[in-house]
C-alpha cells in the first residue's frame, strides 16, 4: 500500500532530524502538518537535487532570510544526508557578499553551536588568494562566468566615482569568495542565485545569475529546484519573481527539464 502524504513526510523528516523537526510549531498542529507535508513530501518528491544539496540550499535560504533559529536543525539534516562540515560552512560563507555580514555571522554562530556539540573541529581556512592576487583572480572568475567582453566593457565604462565598487566586485565578491576551496563555481553560482532570490527585490541580479548558472553548467532544472526548495520559506511572490528570471535566462523551449 502506498504511503499517505503524512506518512511519507514523517519518514523523510525522521531521516533528517533526530528531534526538533523545524516544521513542528508549538500549539499549531494544523500549520505544522500543512508545512511538513508540503516540504517533506510534495517538494521532496519534486526535487532532482540530492538530499544533501537540498539541505545545503535550505541553509542558504535561512541565512539570506535572517531566520537562524532553524539553522541547527538543518545543519543536523545536512550532516545526516551526507554533507560535510566544510560544505555547510562554505555554503553559508558564500552568501556574505550578497546578503551581508550580519546575516552570515548569525548563521555561522548557530552552525558553530552544532559543531561544538558534535565535537566537530572548526573548518580549516579555504581561501586561495592573497592581498596581491585577489583582484586579478576575481576578475578572471568574473570574465569566465559573465564573458570577458561584458566585464571589460562594464569596468571601462564605470564613472570615476564608482570605480571602487567595480574593483570591490572583482577583488572581494569574486576574488575573496568564488576562488575558495571546497565548493566549485557551479555550486557557488547556485548558492548565489538562491540567496539573491530569497532576498527579493533583486530581480536584475537574479536574472543575471540565472544566466550565469547556465553559463557555468548548471541546468534549468537546478534553478527550478533551488526555487522550489526556497518556496516555503520565502513565499509565492518572491518565488514567482525568481521564476520569471529563470524563464528569461533559460526558457523552457531551449532548456527542457524532461
Amino acid at each position: 500500500m502506498a504511503q499517505t502524504r503524512e506518512e511519507a513526510a514523517n519518514a523523510t523528516a525522521q531521516s533528517l532530524f533526530t528531534k526538533n523537526d523545524p516544521t513542528n510549531i508549538k500549539n499549531e498542529p494544523e500549520l505544522s502538518a500543512i508545512s511538513q507535508k508540503l516540504i517533506y513530501n510534495d517538494i521532496n518528491k519534486q526535487i532532482k537535487l540530492n538530499t544533501a544539496k537540498q539541505e545545503l540550499l535550505t541553509l542558504v535560504v535561512l541565512t539570506a532570510n535572517n531566520t537562524p533559529v532553524d539553522i541547527p536543525a538543518h545543519v543536523e539534516g545536512a550532516l545526516r544526508a551526507g554533507a560535510t562540515p566544510e560544505q555547510i560552512h562554505e555554503s553559508i560563507f558564500q552568501c556574505t557578499p550578497y546578503v551581508g555580514l550580519p546575516k552570515v555571522k548569525a548563521a555561522l554562530e548557530r552552525v558553530d553551536q552544532v559543531m561544538e556539540m558534535l565535537k566537530i573541529e572548526p573548518c580549516a581556512p579555504a581561501g586561495t588568494t592573497t592581498d596581491e592576487t585577489r583582484h586579478d583572480a576575481g576578475l578572471a572568475v568574473q570574465r569566465a562566468i559573465f564573458g570577458a567582453e561584458n566585464i571589460d566593457k562594464m569596468n571601462a565604462g564605470a564613472p570615476a566615482d564608482q570605480k571602487h565598487i567595480n574593483d570591490y566586485l572583482s577583488a572581494n565578491c569574486f576574488g575573496d569568495y568564488y576562488t575558495r576551496k571546497v565548493l566549485d563555481v557551479k555550486e557557488r553560482e547556485l548558492i548565489t542565485f538562491t540567496a539573491i532570490v530569497t532576498l527579493g527585490g533583486c530581480e536584475p541580479q537574479a536574472k543575471a545569475h540565472a544566466a550565469a548558472n547556465i553559463s557555468v553548467g548548471n541546468t534549468r532544472q537546478d534553478l527550478l529546484d533551488a526555487l522550489t526548495i526556497a518556496l516555503p520559506y520565502i513565499g509565492y511572490p518572491r518565488t514567482l519573481n525568481g521564476l520569471s528570471c529563470v524563464n528569461a535566462a533559460a526558457p523552457r523551449a531551449q532548456h527542457p527539464t524532461h
